[in-house]
Order: structure tokens, then sequence, then C-alpha cells
């Protein structure tokens, strides 16, 4: 059978477990839901690399709703600048008084970022991130169409765990972990040269 959707990946989880029971088909949406809460935990690939444009207030503005973790931020003015993340205590120690000047810091705190001198033109910042990967429920999503083998297992993993079926979990997980480690290789591979370039000030 064809596992390209939300729908194929249910009757695949209750095939391969040979479950039928409305109980046990009732709850596989929950399966999904877990694996993917562990896939938003664990994976940081290309394809999760996300773009956007945000626009502070007096030096605020909050964190996309689909935000794990950060690469970049850019103020976009002229000539742009990278902006250097520091710790929130230290960002409050350095500007007690929220000048207003060029930025030149950011700190995340809670929701939010915080941007620091307070930039008084409301030029746009341009924020890079690692963004979750999109419910399969809402459609399919860019994991699925290139890895499905690993929605199957790790969705299988969480089923079996409500089963309680040890021997059967333990040899799903490892298929799991095996596949997780294989997708990072691949995105390792994938990004190019590992040489890294570094910039720095003529002598």
């Amino acid at each position: 059978m064809s596992l390209t959707n939300y729908s194929d990946l249910e009757t695949a989880v209750t095939n391969w477990l040979s479950r039928s029971d409305a109980t046990f088909v009732g709850l596989v949406p929950d399966f999904i839901t877990l694996f993917e809460a562990t896939v938003n935990r664990r994976l940081r690939v290309r394809q999760q690399q996300t773009t956007v444009q945000l626009t502070p207030s007096a030096g605020v503005v909050a964190l996309p709703t689909d935000y794990l973790s950060w690469l970049r931020l850019t103020w976009t003015g002229n000539p742009r600048r990278e902006l250097e993340y520091v710790e929130a205590s230290w960002l409050q120690a350095a500007f007690p008084d929220n000048p207003v000047d060029l930025p030149s810091v950011f700190t995340i705190e809670g929701g939010n970022i915080i941007q620091r001198p307070i930039d008084g033109t409301a030029t746009a910042m341009e924020f890079v991130y690692y963004a979750k990967v999109p419910a399969l429920s809402a459609g399919p999503n860019w994991l699925m169409t290139a890895h499905p083998d690993l929605y199957l297992f790790g969705t299988l993993v969480e089923a079996t765990a409500k089963t309680k079926d040890a021997e059967t979990a333990v040899l799903w997980k490892a298929r799991r972990d095996e596949l997780f480690d294989e997708i990072v290789t691949l995105n390792n591979k994938t990004r190019g040269p590992s040489t890294i370039r570094t910039m720095s000030p003529t002598p």
C-alpha cells in the first residue's frame, strides 16, 4: 500500500500491529501526535530552516509559533548587521536604560526576542530558525514525503508502548533511532563541504 498521507499512516499502523478494534484505532491519532512531539525535540535538519521578517516594537517581538531554535538574526537596515546573541541577564545589565540606537545584540526570553539598543526606526529583522515539522493531520509534510519509514516506525513505537508489547517496542525503537541517525547523516552530507570560513580583521 502507499504511505504518503495521514490516512495511509493510520491504516499502516493498524495493519502492522494486526489491530482493528475500535478502541485501538481511535488511539492512532494520539500515537502520531506523540511521535511528532519526539521529532520536534530531536530533529534539526535543513528542511526545518525557515526565514521570516519580524518588526520589533520597543525592541520586543514575539517568536514565531512554530519556533524551535534560532540560527541567525539580521537587522535589515543599511548596512545590514548580524545581531549577537547574549544571555538575558547580560542584556539587562548592559542596557538598563533601554537606549535607542542601532541594535547590536539580542536575547530570547519567554516567547519573545528582545533587541538592544532599541531600534527607533522600526526596521525589520530577518530571523532564520528551525521550525517544527508541520502536523501531518494538516496535510502531507516534507518529513512524510521524504521519510515515510520514520513516520511509520516512530508511530509504532508509541503504539506498542500502549499495548505493552515490550519486545516489539524495542525492535521498532531501534529502527526509529537508526532512521533518525541516517537522516542527520544525510543532512550533513547535503549541506555542502565541511570547511568553515571565518571572518576576522586584517592584521
